[in-house]
């Protein structure tokens, strides 16, 4: 049997729903065991009165569970089916600690409500923990109904990078999907026997260069059919996640939001930079001695290597690494430029001569760029960022020739150590790969996505694949 979709997602809001209700009781209830049956903590926080068993506890969960029901609904939990991981984990923390607040709130505002103010703030750590684990099996639920889906197939009109990123979107969220592709809207005869061949659900044209006649008789014979029917401007093919609705005209209009950051966003950005970065700093400092013994034995010349770079808004600083070349290696960039393995802008090689022995390592493990959390104290980069360009190596001029003036783009956010393109491959992904990547990181930037990279940094750094 196969499910509609209306099935599949009343099943996944019901399971969503179910599993969190369950967590946010069981936390609550093993809040109460930890403050008045766990001895360690008994010991350490004694409780004045008699025992205290949780039947006077248990109407809590009257209160508690419809709080942070709503409190997830409202930080789209549950709308935002495919949130990302790192995204989910922040709104489920947000959730958690606002209904554990709430309840905190209540218990002081009503003095009668003679509640342990421990037993409620540890249902926040707990219940956060627990509804990381109820998210888990409504998504693994909402995966398996996901094969059952009797999804209809899409249309969509028109070509570029907006319909791969579609195409690409549908089928994560409709495995079973068929997704059509038309290069142009047809004649409107030959148009609707195409609609009539097949059961669509939704015909998207992804190109509005067709006539506003031919558009609108589009969308007419669409909705005859009871067919839906949308259409994806060609400005956000330019400007992908950067166009608004702006309602100010009184008329509806697009406005171009320029992918640079909002200063609170800033702020908060440079804040996780420097908390960041001092942690990780004090935690290394071992390992940069003995990084720094085995590059003065290794060969002669400064331990750190530093390099003009272009910062935010193209500000000139001095990037700090690692030296991992010989003495002077710049100079001679020229007698090395045919060994480049990449296509485009940026030059690596497997085969430089110029790298030294301990600097194949460091570059493997990626410890050359650690100095960089400096220039992050410094306010020359971010902890996550596209990479800082050199001005010596003609990168700049040659991201500029091949993109245009959307290469401007990269330089509206602090360049960072790690980035998206780096756990995606490091140097085994493409120039063209690479600038598509730090413009998406650009125009969806969010503290989310910052921790989700942040998180898949080290396993890359382990492996080392397409290090050199």
């Amino acid at each position: 049997m196969r499910l509609p979709p209306w099935l599949r997602h009343s099943l996944r809001t019901v399971g969503h729903v179910l599993f969190d209700a369950l967590a946010v009781a069981a936390a609550y209830r093993a809040a109460f065991w930890a403050r008045f049956e766990w001895t360690w903590l008994v010991s350490r926080i004694p409780f004045s009165g008699a025992a205290v068993v949780w039947d006077i506890y248990h109407s809590l969960l009257y209160a508690a569970v419809p709080i942070w029901l709503l409190l997830l609904r409202s930080n789209r939990v549950y709308t935002a089916s495919y949130m990302g991981s790192a995204d989910r984990f922040i709104q489920i923390v947000k959730s958690a600690a606002l209904g554990a607040l709430a309840m905190l709130a209540a218990a002081f505002l009503y003095e009668r409500l003679a509640y342990s103010r421990v037993m409620l703030a540890l249902a926040f750590p707990i219940g956060a923990a627990f509804l990381c684990v109820s998210q888990t099996l409504a998504l693994w639920l909402d995966d398996w109904l996901a094969g059952l889906e009797a999804a209809r197939p899409v249309l969509l009109v028109g070509g570029g990078s907006v319909a791969a990123v579609l195409k690409e979107r549908i089928l994560a969220r409709h495995p079973g999907a068929a997704v059509s592709e038309a290069p142009a809207l047809a004649e409107q005869a030959e148009f609707e026997r195409l609609l009539d061949g097949s059961d669509w659900y939704e015909v998207i044209v992804l190109r509005s260069r067709e006539t506003h006649e031919r558009i609108l008789a589009a969308a007419e014979a669409c909705d005859a059919r009871g067919i839906r029917f949308a259409m994806v401007p060609d400005l956000l093919e330019i400007r992908m996640g950067e166009v608004q609705m702006d309602p100010h005209l009184g008329l509806p209009a697009y406005r171009i939001k320029h992918a640079s950051m909002t200063r609170a966003n800033f702020l908060a950005k440079r804040a996780f930079d420097i908390a960041f970065s001092l942690t990780l700093l004090a935690a290394s400092a071992p390992l940069w001695l003995i990084i720094c013994l085995l590059i003065k034995l290794d060969s002669p010349g400064p331990i750190l290597f530093t390099q003009k770079r272009y910062g935010h808004k193209r500000r000139v600083f001095n990037a700090f690494k690692f030296r991992t070349m010989v003495v002077d290696a710049e100079k001679t960039i020229g007698a090395v430029k045919g060994l480049n393995d990449q296509k485009g802008a940026f030059f690596k090689s497997k085969k430089d001569p110029r790298v030294t022995r301990v600097g194949k390592w460091l570059r493997r493990f990626s410890l050359d760029e650690f100095p960089q959390f400096l220039n992050a104290l410094l306010g020359d980069m971010s902890v996550v960022g596209p990479r800082p360009l050199a001005l010596t190596t003609g990168e700049v001029e040659a991201i500029e020739r091949d993109f245009g003036a959307t290469a401007k783009k990269r330089m509206n956010i602090l360049p960072g150590i790690t980035g998206l393109w780096q756990v995606s491959g490091r140097s085994d992904v493409s120039s063209e790969q690479r600038f598509a990547l730090d413009l998406f990181y650009i125009e969806h930037w969010s503290m989310g996505l910052d921790l989700e990279i942040i998180v898949k940094t080290p396993a890359v750094m382990v492996l080392g694949k397409g290090a050199y």
